[in-house]
């Protein structure tokens, strides 16, 4: 019969230690146990189970997040809508230079006046009248005999006519309220060239703000 060989390699053997070093083995040895030990503590802490306190902070933050995306969508959306409101009033303002603005101011008001009013003027006043003149004198006679008085009546009628000038130079003093009330139509043409160029500029400016959102 034949020897048979066995298949399986020769088990190797562990490396023997250098003879006359037994302090270095035994240093070596405590390294690899220290080395050991540290390893199965962080596996072990790994491994461990998460404290409530945690748990709690998981949460906490996961509901930060979840709200300041919520915060985040709204302010797009806010954003979105403003920016369609902007561009839809600055359509409205270039759509406005067409148009005419049509407005009654109501004025009810006091108006005082103080003014001094010089006047000169020559008047012609005619006169034409008849004066009755009905009255007896006493005339006095001398004569041989004396001094006496012979009454004598007068009943007659003098007709008068001329022309009186009167010359007239005075300064008249007015103080007063006069009282205003009324109603004043305004019409006011948004394409005029002394509104529409304010209306650009307010179109532009509000585009401006549009594209700056």
């Amino acid at each position: 019969m034949t020897d048979q060989t066995d298949s399986h390699p020769p088990e190797s053997e562990p490396p023997q230690l250098p003879r006359g070093l037994p302090g270095q083995a035994e240093q070596a040895a405590e390294v690899a146990a220290a080395v050991a030990e540290v390893a199965a503590a962080d596996a072990t802490r790994q491994a461990r189970q998460p404290r409530p306190l945690e748990i709690v902070l998981i949460v906490l933050l996961g509901a930060s997040l979840l709200l300041h995306a919520l915060t985040i969508a709204r302010l797009l959306s806010v954003r979105n809508t403003l920016r369609s409101e902007i561009g839809t009033l600055a359509e409205g303002v270039a759509q406005a230079k067409s148009s005419q603005l049509e407005y009654t101011l109501p004025i009810d008001q006091q108006l005082p006046i103080a003014i001094d009013v010089p006047i000169q003027r020559s008047l012609q006043v005619p006169i034409n009248t008849a004066v009755r003149i009905q009255q007896t004198i006493d005339v006095p006679v001398q004569t041989a005999l004396g001094s006496f008085s012979i009454p004598v009546p007068i009943d007659t009628t003098v007709p008068i006519s001329t022309t009186v000038p009167i010359e007239f130079n005075q300064t008249v003093a007015i103080n007063t309220n006069v009282p205003i009330r009324l109603n004043v139509p305004i019409r006011l043409d948004l394409g005029s060239a002394q509104v529409a160029p304010l209306l650009d500029r307010l179109r532009q400016k509000l585009i401006e703000l549009r594209d700056a959102l």
